[in-house]
């Protein structure tokens, strides 16, 4: 079967916090963009993610070499669970100041130019209380999906895969992906119907036919829940079972969908990834690339307000690999949708 779009459809309200049915709250509306002048909404999105970008790579650089302020910018707190939880509802998902002042930046910055167009960012989510676990509700209004700092764990280790990443949704479909690692001075870049590009340049999925010919990429994602654990590692065993090329895993689903989009990775997928924010951008540039983008066990992908499930690759490969991860999935592993 083709590739489906997202599940999306309603929003508004500039710096939205999800409710508890993954919607925003609705406001007066403003005449709407032709999706042909996408290009001014590109240039700002790619301005500001490389503002953004610039406060990462001061924030890494003040760290390594100790200098003022290093340390403060990479001060952790917890999304995740409190010491001593449930082992059910364990999680290790972290936040720095990096990630809330990149946010406040990216959304200012947008929200001065278009005032009435609405945001949905990691960081005020949380602060908002979370994401309900239901589809992602986009409505008419542009809307802004942004993860400010994309590989936080990274981050704070010092470690590169770290990415700002800006999506937009426009009549509820997304159209414009925007993904930068500053400390490669990568930029990635993609349009519905325009292509994707890396550095300026054309890029393209890999031609991998299957798990045998494929070089993977997963996500383990923040959860500790035993039982998900068991899970992971089963779904890693029947793919390396199966005469998996390789398998790499980044900490950053952004990243991750730059490399399967540049061809450097064959696929993607992952379990759990923290939000809408994590694949919006990346969503538009697999399917600007020649990809496809469908839920780990091959069936429709669905955006959702909360965790989420995704696998992304050339269209053969994304189906090989669902084939060997539904063979482990409790209660037969059938694809969704």
């Amino acid at each position: 079967a083709g590739d489906a779009k997202p599940r999306v459809q309603a929003s508004s309200d500039a710096l939205a916090h999800l409710d508890d049915r993954g919607t925003t709250t609705d406001r007066v509306a403003e005449p709407m963009p032709d999706l042909d002048d996408l290009s001014a909404f590109r240039d700002l999105a790619v301005q500001v993610a490389r503002a953004a970008g610039r406060m990462i790579r001061e924030a890494h650089a003040q760290r390594a070499g100790g200098g003022d302020g290093g340390e403060l910018s990479v001060a952790v707190e917890s999304k995740g669970s409190e010491q001593g939880a449930p082992a059910a509802e364990a999680s290790v998902d972290l936040v720095t100041a990096t990630d809330k002042a990149c946010e406040e930046l990216i959304i200012g910055t947008i929200r001065e130019r278009f005032p009435k167009h609405c945001f949905i960012g990691e960081e005020s989510t949380f602060a908002g209380g979370g994401a309900a676990d239901a589809p992602l509700e986009l409505g008419e209004q542009p809307t802004w999906i942004i993860d400010p700092l994309d590989g936080t764990t990274n981050f704070v280790h010092g470690y590169w895969p770290v990415t700002v990443s800006i999506g937009l949704a426009v009549r509820g479909e997304l159209v414009l992906g925007v993904i930068f690692n500053p400390l490669l001075d990568e930029m990635c870049v993609a349009t519905k119907g325009g292509g994707a590009t890396l550095n300026g340049r054309p890029i393209r999925v890999g031609g991998a036919a299957g798990v045998g010919e494929a070089l993977v990429v997963n996500n383990l994602g923040a959860s500790r829940n035993p039982a998900m654990n068991t899970l992971a590692t089963a779904r890693i065993g029947a793919l390396l079972q199966a005469s998996l090329r390789g398998l790499r895993n980044s900490g950053s689903a952004a990243q991750n969908m730059i490399d399967v989009a540049a061809g450097r990775l064959d696929a993607y997928f992952e379990d759990g990834f923290g939000g809408p924010w994590d694949v919006a951008a990346g969503y538009v540039i697999v399917h600007e690339a020649g990809g496809v983008f469908r839920d780990h066990l091959g069936g429709p992908f669905t955006l959702r307000a909360g965790k989420g499930q995704v696998l992304c690759g050339n269209a053969a490969v994304v189906e090989d690999i669902a084939r060997v991860l539904r063979s482990v999935e409790p209660g037969g592993g059938q694809a969704r949708g």
